[in-house]
């Protein structure tokens, strides 16, 4: 029996699915539906601290891989909710990641990877809350609602 495993690096915000074994597209497809449920959506609300106010801050990397380490397709990622108090940027770029040594696409470490950077700006001299909303829409159809609470002193 195969293990499916999700991992998500909350710091770097990138998540990737790991396959002990070759899965088929519809083996693969249920496995994902089974993790983020009938609709095939994912919510989360994660917490940022930003400092230095008018700077630019790495929110996160968003991607999806192969074994091989190849893009299994673009990410498209959309901010559904703009900061009031600031501004949000998405950018395709090629980043390092970071997958433990026991999962199967850890040899990716060593190379920069296909994704979505994305990126918080504060307005100058402002500090205090703020939030966002993005939707990462992944290449099989699945998606992920990420709600950011910024704090920004």
């Amino acid at each position: 029996m195969t293990k499916f495993l999700l991992t998500v690096f909350v710091f770097g915000l990138f998540s990737s699915f790991a396959l002990a074994e070759e899965k088929t597209p519809e083996q693969l497809r249920e496995e994902r539906s089974r993790i983020f449920g009938i609709e095939g959506l994912e919510s989360q609300t994660l917490t940022r601290v930003v400092f230095a106010s008018g700077a630019k801050h790495r929110i996160g990397f968003y991607f999806d891989l192969n074994p091989d380490c190849s893009a299994v397709g673009d990410i498209n990622v959309r901010v559904t909710k703009q900061p009031e108090h600031g501004t949000v940027e998405t950018v395709a770029a090629t980043d390092y990641v970071r997958f433990p040594k026991e999962n199967i696409r850890s040899k990716c470490n060593q190379q920069k990877v296909k994704g979505t950077l994305v990126n918080y700006k504060t307005a100058e001299k402002y500090t205090g809350k703020d939030e966002f909303d993005l939707l990462i829409l992944y290449p099989e159809g699945f998606a992920r609602k990420l709600h950011f609470d910024i704090s920004v002193r």
